[in-house]
């Protein structure tokens, strides 16, 4: 019983823990400047309904375009990476071919290296491609996801043969076997990867910072750029845009959490 209580208590305090920073931004969404500078911290606003903070944020900077840019980026980027990384997947885990294994761990190696080692000829190459500035250009390194080839050839590999060997017997081609065997077994797997992509491209700060010029084309991570400077930083409204960044990846996340956990559970990641 002591244990569980002990337990119980580590629980609580982890999760506080994880929840206080997002509790203290939205509260400080809605407060004036002097609020927050005033001595002694107080922790709730004079006034909770004080959505000022926000109504500044949409007239200070066309946020509304940047949501609309990052929207757009990370949907593409994730239906692109889904793809691909079914394809691979299932051409790793089900078909024999000389160095698979070889070339399997070759594109598993690429999670090992640091992006930034790569952005200058990835910049180069963009560049050249006339593709700066442009949606293509932000999403070039994310059409593909190497995490993606890895969790689908994970989920597709446990998969029993014998419905392959049946269709094959069938008479129905590869993608048919494909498209009406492999993917309805992996559902779960494929909404994680939906899911896991859409959040990691909408949180993507460093390369569309690289590629970026025009404010048109800006994300919601450069936008939040917009609220600080070299003198100072207006908190109350960095942290209203915080919390409009954040509304809608964690509507996403919170509406197919449990796809998450049925991904991580029946895509075979224990080994």
């Amino acid at each position: 019983m002591r244990l569980r209580w002990l337990t119980a208590l580590l629980l609580a305090c982890g999760a506080l823990t994880v929840f206080f920073p997002f509790f203290w931004m939205a509260v400080t969404s809605l407060k004036t400047a002097p609020e927050i500078q005033r001595v002694p911290l107080r922790i709730a606003p004079d006034q909770w309904m004080n959505l000022g903070n926000y109504r500044e944020v949409f007239h200070r900077e066309p946020f509304g375009r940047y949501l609309l840019n990052s929207g757009l980026i990370a949907s593409v980027s994730a239906v692109s990476s889904l793809i691909v990384s079914s394809l691979a997947g299932y051409g790793f885990a089900k078909f024999r071919f000389p160095a698979r294994d070889a070339f399997f761990f070759a594109i598993i190696g690429i999670l090992m290296v640091p992006f930034q080692s790569v952005v200058v000829p990835l910049y180069l190459w963009v560049n050249r491609l006339g593709f700066l500035d442009t949606y293509l250009g932000i999403l070039a390194p994310d059409l593909v996801s190497v995490f993606g080839v890895f969790l689908m050839r994970q989920a597709i590999e446990v998969l029993p043969n014998d419905y392959i060997d049946a269709a094959r017997i069938d008479g129905c081609s590869e993608f048919r076997i494909f498209y009406r065997v492999i993917l309805p077994m992996v559902k779960p797997a494929m909404a994680t990867l939906l899911i896991i992509k859409f959040m990691w491209t909408w949180n993507e700060f460093f390369w569309p910072l690289v590629v970026v010029n025009s404010p048109s084309m800006r994300v919601v991570t450069i936008g939040l750029m917009s609220f600080t400077n070299i003198y100072f930083i207006e908190y109350n409204l960095l942290t209203a845009a915080a919390v409009i960044s954040i509304l809608p990846i964690l509507v996403v996340f919170l509406t197919l959490q449990k796809w998450v956990v049925r991904g991580v559970v029946m895509s075979g990641l224990k080994g």
